[in-house]
């Protein structure tokens, strides 16, 4: 049986039964691309890091793809992700450091893609194909050589910048140190992260590995100087409860960032904090609170100080307003306003 071949517009000589039979593939769907059949051929494994997935939809296969890629590198989507978007944050927080200059890695923000479905690594391209029976076809790819200078190029300039703050970290036991440990560090998580992704573009970069020795190294030094300042902790407030539950959240937070407390109040620093919740009269089961705190030195200078108040209320019971108003207190201390204030301070040393 002789075969015929038909081109895009399919054009035969042989019975209209036989034409309409042969038509309508090629009316649905174009050919398929040389990689959804032979990838290795299409993009060779010594010149590209290539996957291809499949799915119903495009945002399914795309997501498919990108585990896929992600899993080449030897970690997940999610890891890539917030490593990307830790690296962004901290990039966007020394825009107003003066000795801190991210040249380089500052078009890690444009080129990074945080799409919904591809996330998090740079110089990711991607192709898509729609096969005659709806099925998303796509290949996610980078290319080696040419992702491989990318982060090659962010690594040599975080690595300086590491340098630097572990040079100028030389003061144990202080605020200042601790703050350059500190940014060190969360720098040095990415550039962890951005060198095990090289190493699988380039495996010859594994013996190029960066000189600050590792997020792991630095972090031991950031607790050891951390370890060396005792924060004092006074609190005063009307009810024994609520001195209870402020000066524990406080030793928390505190601890959490690795200083040593003293829930008594001596220490290398103290923090004075006066809290006060106050019913509001003229507005049924409403509570208005006010904190105001200072950090102080042993001979009392304040070095950090904070203040806030807010009022929360209740549907239908005062005393649960009143909860509410010191719930909203421990949050403070733990994780919103005061946290987010304090770790601003510590970030203003590094200059």
């Amino acid at each position: 049986m002789k075969i015929i071949k038909y081109s895009f517009f399919c054009k035969v000589t042989v019975m209209p039964v036989l034409f309409l039979f042969n038509i309508l593939p090629c009316l649905n769907a174009q050919a398929a691309p040389a990689w959804v059949s032979n990838l290795e051929r299409s993009y060779p494994s010594r010149e590209w890091i290539a996957v291809t997935a499949q799915g119903s939809s495009q945002p399914q296969a795309e997501s498919a793809a990108m585990n896929s890629l992600a899993r080449a590198f030897k970690t997940d989507v999610t890891s890539i992700t917030q490593a990307s978007q830790q690296f962004t944050q901290i990039v966007n927080n020394s825009e107003s450091k003066r000795t801190i200059n991210f040249e380089e890695s500052s078009n890690f923000l444009q080129d990074v893609n945080f799409s919904a479905n591809i996330k998090g690594l740079i110089g990711v391209q991607i192709d898509v194909y729609r096969d005659n029976r709806g099925t998303v076809h796509v290949c996610a790819r980078m290319n080696r050589s040419e992702s491989a200078a990318r982060y090659s190029g962010m690594i040599r300039e975080n690595t300086a910048i590491i340098n630097t703050l572990l040079a100028a970290a030389a003061a144990p036991g202080t605020f200042e140190t601790y703050a350059r440990l500190s940014f060190a560090h969360a720098l040095a998580q990415v550039t962890d992260n951005f060198q095990n992704i090289l190493e699988v573009l380039d495996p010859a970069s594994a013996n190029r590995r960066p000189s600050y020795g590792g997020a792991a190294s630095i972090k031991t030094k950031m607790i050891e100087c951390a370890s060396l300042i005792t924060i004092g902790i006074a609190v005063n407030t009307e009810q024994a409860a609520n001195k209870t539950l402020f000066t524990r959240a406080a030793g928390s937070f505190f601890r959490d960032h690795g200083f040593k407390t003293n829930e008594q109040g001596a220490g290398d620093y103290t923090l004075r904090a006066n809290i006060r919740l106050e019913d509001i009269s003229q507005n049924v089961n409403s509570c208005r609170y006010y904190f105001d705190a200072s950090l102080e030195s042993r001979n009392g200078t304040s070095v950090f100080s904070f203040t806030e108040d807010d009022r929360k209320a209740h549907p239908n019971s005062q005393p649960e307003a009143r909860r509410l108003a010191a719930q909203a207190v421990e949050t403070s201390i733990k994780e919103a306003k005061f946290a987010n204030e304090f770790n601003s301070w510590l970030n203003s040393f590094i200059n």
